[in-house]
């Protein structure tokens, strides 16, 4: 399990984070070393989507409102054009792995985008983490990811999981070949 080192990073950050700043402060290394892999170990959505799960638990709990998810129009306003991948048939490891080969090069365009009309720093691994723009769009992404990981759920383990997450945390126990893909 290669991925391994930084998925028990992640949890371990996630389990010593006292507050916000704390995991934040954690979170930057260890978001900038991945995005510094030159042989990826630990692929875009599975890595984002446990990041953006413990952000959710320790950060966003805190915000009064919490954040959410752009949407199409607030992408739109930015120059961002939303995600326009139909996601009713992916629901196979080989689908999702395209998929998110597929929404990561989609995402580095908002990056850019969305960097040029708030001002926040989005193509900085070490930076990006600490402004609202980066989670509102990986919250977007995230909200994509998990209606691929339910449908891969219902058609490969109809029943079987308690909830979304774990369907991500099958894939990772389970389909070790599929993590640096996915």
């Amino acid at each position: 399990m290669s991925h391994s080192p930084t998925r028990d990073q992640l949890i371990a950050l996630a389990n010593e984070s006292l507050d916000a700043t704390n995991f934040l402060d954690g979170l930057s290394s260890i978001h900038d070393a991945w995005h510094d892999e030159t042989i990826r170990t630990y692929g875009f959505l599975l890595f984002h989507s446990r990041v953006v799960r413990y952000f959710n638990t320790i950060v966003n709990s805190q915000l009064q409102p919490p954040l959410s998810a752009y949407t199409g129009p607030e992408l739109q306003a930015m120059g961002v054009q939303p995600f326009n991948t139909r996601l009713a048939n992916i629901d196979t490891l080989l689908e999702m792995a395209t998929f998110s080969s597929s929404i990561e090069s989609w995402h580095n365009t908002p990056h850019s985008l969305i960097g040029a009309a708030t001002g926040a720093p989005m193509m900085d691994p070490r930076q990006n983490i600490f402004f609202r723009p980066f989670w509102q769009c990986h919250l977007y992404i995230e909200n994509l990811f998990q209606r691929v990981l339910q449908q891969y759920g219902d058609r490969e383990h109809p029943g079987q999981f308690v909830m979304v997450s774990a369907v991500a945390g099958h894939i990772e126990a389970q389909h070790h070949g599929w993590v640096p893909r996915i």
